[in-house]
């Protein structure tokens, strides 16, 4: 197909819809430039040399007009930043990066300067390049929610130095708040005037977005407000949904390749999990843990001064003096994995149409004739076929995403959206086999091994038992980084780590596509 030729300053405006072509100067030098489709392409006048070009959707973040000249902000990977790209390269050529990705971790800002010959026309090809970019569905105003304390407390810097120039040169409007205490961000969410904003966005680990769910799902307008999309700016210390989301869209674990999805606008449905002991609940939206995992995420928190490196550092401990428990695991399987465990009569109910509390039990949830906090997906349990298995156990994990943390892949046959859990369980071994077991779960090939149980499940139940060798000690439920339950008989002195009893069965069930989260496409 023949390009457009270039039109001279004598000649009138195409009409809106139709490709551009001028004759311009590109960061100083004369070309032949057009703008068609969603592509900015230009190559130098007189016919010579390599045609480069801008993808809007991928590789731009804004465009502003001063004069007659419009300046480009671009997002590229490597020497093509802020100078197109050769229309022979192409994103499936990059080689593959750390995590399955095609190579985006290296990109960064730049800008491409192209000189009009009037500002007119510099007007008019604003205006155009903007409206495409606005018909993409990105995103005009955010809320920022940043959290100063998480990982090796980056926060604050990350959102200033890695975060703002992105927000900005894409020309979103935003509102930052810092959370100042465990369950600020629990909080915003709930009281937000949700009507100013296109979506929220936490820079942080795992546990603020996971705030954020619950506070919305608490307000009377549920419904609506955990529409609101939700991004996740890599800043805590696993960050295994940033790493989840990257990961399943061919990019690499990067702050800015995180910061470029939710300016890009694309998203995706996420499940959330309602966890419910009797008349307690809470949501969840990454994972829950009962055994070794949850030892070593909660009770590394002594090493947090360390970073990421504690859980590494309290792994090796933890392995090498191995804990199992005794209990009892109940599921109801997805199609395709009803072999797995043990048919078992039809169950009683595990929760109460009683009040029920939010994540951290600090609100009820009161009802009047037409507006109520969710209340979990309605599943008759009559129908139900469940299956269990029994300890002991060295893991039990539930994930709703592939990645527990950046270099951790917990479920790698996880999906978003697709309305199921992925539970991987450690069944009895020595403790040299759990080593290997470690090393393994950096791609998740650990799920192969014959001492591991991996199966999708509609609906699961944990009876969690002692410690095998121990009449008084149980372990530790963790939820997407929070302590929900612990039976070793050690109190914290705050009774919001202990918002469930250690004992007493808690359900998990999981409500497909409920939120909605910023993914990269």
């Amino acid at each position: 197909m023949a390009e457009p030729q270039a039109q001279t300053g004598d000649q009138p405006e195409p009409q809106a819809g139709t490709a551009l072509s001028r004759s311009v100067r590109i960061d100083g030098s004369a070309a032949e430039a057009t703008l068609s489709g969603g592509t900015l392409a230009w190559r130098p006048s007189g016919g010579g040399g390599e045609r480069r070009r801008l993808e809007l959707d991928s590789e731009v973040l804004g465009v502003r007009v001063e004069g007659r000249a419009l300046k480009v902000a671009t997002f590229s990977s490597g020497d093509e930043a802020g100078a197109g790209r050769s229309s022979s390269s192409s994103s499936s050529r990059r080689p593959l990066a750390r995590g399955g990705g095609r190579g985006g971790g290296d990109r960064r800002k730049g800008e491409v300067v192209v000189e009009m010959e009037s500002e007119e026309a510099a007007a008019t090809w604003g205006d155009a390049m903007r409206d495409h970019l606005a018909s993409l569905g990105r995103p005009k105003r955010l809320f920022i929610i940043v959290n100063p304390y998480g990982g090796k407390r980056g926060g604050r810097r990350i959102f200033q130095t890695e975060v703002l120039p992105l927000i900005e040169a894409a020309g979103i409007l935003y509102t930052m708040q810092e959370t100042k205490h465990r369950l600020h961000a629990q909080e915003i969410a709930h009281s937000l005037d949700l009507r100013k904003y296109d979506g929220i966005v936490c820079v942080s680990g795992d546990g603020v977005l996971v705030e954020v769910v619950n506070g919305l799902l608490q307000r009377e307008d549920w419904n609506t407000a955990i529409k609101i999309p939700l991004g996740i700016i890599p800043a805590g210390t696993g960050n295994g949904m940033a790493q989840s989301l990257l990961h399943l869209a061919g990019e690499s674990f990067s702050v800015s390749n995180a910061v470029l999805a939710i300016v890009r606008g694309h998203k995706r449905a996420l499940d959330v999990t309602s966890v419910v002991q009797g008349k307690i609940r809470f949501f969840s939206v990454l994972m829950l843990t009962w055994g070794l995992v949850a030892d070593i995420d909660i009770e590394s928190e002594k090493y947090r001064w360390m970073g990421s490196a504690r859980l590494d550092v309290y792994t090796l401990i933890r392995v090498v003096n191995l804990r199992r428990y005794n209990g009892r695991v109940l599921f109801v399987p997805a199609p395709g994995y009803e072999g797995f465990g043990h048919p078992v009569e039809q169950i009683t109910g595990c929760k109460s149409n009683g009040d029920s509390t939010g994540v951290q039990g600090d609100r009820s949830n009161d009802c009047d004739d037409e507006t109520c906090a969710y209340a979990d997906p309605s599943i008759d349990e009559t129908d139900l076929e469940w299956r269990s298995l029994d300890g002991p156990f060295v893991s039990v994990w539930v994930s709703g995403v592939p990645f527990a943390s950046e270099d951790v892949m917990t479920a790698p046959e996880a999906n978003f959206g697709d309305g199921y859990l992925d539970v991987a369980i450690i069944k009895d071994c020595p403790w040299s086999v759990v080593l290997g077991l470690v090393f393994q779960m950096r791609d998740g090939s650990y799920v192969k091994s014959p001492h591991v149980e991996y199966f999708k499940v509609k609906t699961l139940r944990i009876e969690p038992g002692m410690r095998v060798g121990s009449s008084g000690k149980g372990g530790i439920i963790d939820s997407d980084g929070e302590m929900i339950a612990r039976g070793d008989g050690s109190h914290t002195g705050d009774e919001v780590d202990h918002l469930m009893a250690y004992g007493p069965p808690i359900q998990l069930t999981v409500d497909q596509g409920l939120a909605t989260i910023f993914s990269p496409r």
